[in-house]
């Protein structure tokens, strides 16, 4: 079955980029396989007999996926970690298999810390939505009101955008990660330290997407834009606020701002395939800060995050959510999924499932919350943007989707 379309629209936005940039990824053929076996779970119903020669009828065998083999099944040459995490009324699994690190082998841990790429696009928006309800600033404002015109002048229309278009992916700007001298910088001086304005100078002097508020065109550049405005309405940076208002009143002890609190915790290693080897592109993700991809943390903090986002009124009120993923700011990407503030919202068969996925140079991340079933699926892989790593990403979301019935 077709695993549901919006879960995956970042990584395949990002395949997009890597095979128009010819960029070869290849595997080794020599890893030995770590995996350990285990056994199948299976839920039996009771059975018996009657007194007598003739036994009762045999009763149906249920049985239920094992999380555990699924992932250990998907582990290869080019993908070398997973961890999982499944959570419902009925049944919470959490897992890991294969390596945090290929150089060691050091296996694979549950608390290990990953790059949540833009699955992390989210908590910006997050806080954007808290400062408009706070009346701090207006989704509805242009971008003039809090960015420099010397910048402005570079991006086609921006005198129509509205932070509201840059959350929702509809103001039509250019991606950053579609001008192919972003990576050709970063992989030439990984020690240098960037933010959102060095990344949207990549940006800058492009043709637009579309007009400004006409369809869909997802762009991380829309996020960088974003997290200058926030800077420049709190006057510092915006790491500080999203620690003060998401993170530390969660209690997501091991979620931290990547390139900001890189003191606060140690993402694990990521690779992807360049030039014939394969590169641990850890250290250059946590010297960069963007607003599309804000921080690193673990499967278990962000399945808590998520659900508390949705269904805890303490920690977000019914005006935020309605900012979110209302009326007002969704907008269209496919039949049945719609895109709001940093999250996505689809019907899948009559059952409504949010999330944002995430995908880039070494790391590769799922998260969805359903509601009315109260049940989290979140699982992360360590594996660049390989044919063999997103078939296994596919994989395991489609099994666990079809498990629960939903696919």
């Amino acid at each position: 079955m077709e695993l549901v379309t919006y879960f995956n629209y970042d990584i395949a936005y990002s395949l997009f980029l890597k095979t128009t940039k010819g960029i070869n990824m290849h595997p080794f053929n020599n890893l030995k396989s770590t995996l350990s076996c285990t056994a199948i779970i299976l839920l039996l119903t009771a059975c018996g007999s009657e007194s007598g020669s003739n036994p009762a009828p045999e009763k149906s065998v249920v049985v239920a996926l094992d999380y555990q083999q699924l992932i250990e099944s998907k582990i290869s040459e080019n993908v070398p970690g997973i961890i999982l995490l499944v959570n419902t009324p009925e049944r919470q699994f959490i897992g890991s298999a294969g390596v945090s690190d290929r150089d060691n082998q050091t296996p694979m841990q549950t608390t290990d810390v990953f790059s949540i790429q833009s699955a992390g696009k989210v908590i910006t928006a997050l806080l954007a939505a808290q400062l408009h309800d706070e009346a701090l600033l207006n989704l509805d404002d242009t971008l003039d009101t809090w960015l420099p015109l010397e910048l402005l002048d570079q991006i086609q229309y921006s005198e129509q955008i509205t932070l509201r278009q840059l959350l929702n992916h509809t103001s039509g700007i250019v991606d950053y990660n579609k001008n192919e001298m972003l990576l050709q910088d970063v992989l030439a001086s990984p020690e240098v330290q960037r933010g959102n304005v060095d990344l949207v100078h990549y940006a800058l002097n492009k043709t637009a997407d579309a007009l400004p508020g006409v369809d869909f065109h997802y762009s991380s550049t829309n996020y960088a834009l974003a997290g200058m405005i926030l800077d420049s309405v709190l006057g510092y940076h915006n790491a500080i606020e999203i620690r003060a208002r998401i993170i530390d009143p969660l209690s997501l002890n091991s979620t931290f701002s990547l390139g900001y609190e890189n003191h606060m915790g140690e993402i694990i290693p990521g690779y992807r395939w360049y030039q014939g080897q394969y590169v641990n592109t850890a250290p250059i993700i946590s010297n960069i800060f963007s607003s599309a991809t804000p921080v690193a943390s673990t499967v278990t903090d962000l399945a808590f995050f998520y659900k508390s986002l949705i269904t805890d009124t303490d920690f977000v009120s019914d005006n935020i959510r309605e900012l979110m993923w209302g009326a007002a700011s969704l907008v269209p990407v496919k039949a049945n999924n719609d895109a709001g503030l940093g999250i996505h919202k689809e019907n899948v068969n009559g059952t409504i499932l949010y999330g944002h996925d995430g995908s880039g140079e070494g790391y590769i991340t799922q998260n969805i919350y359903i509601e009315e079933t109260d049940t989290s699926i979140v699982y992360f892989l360590n594996c660049g943007l390989s044919d063999e790593c997103v078939t296994a990403f596919y994989a395991i979301g489609d099994a666990i989707l079809t498990e629960l019935k939903i696919n």
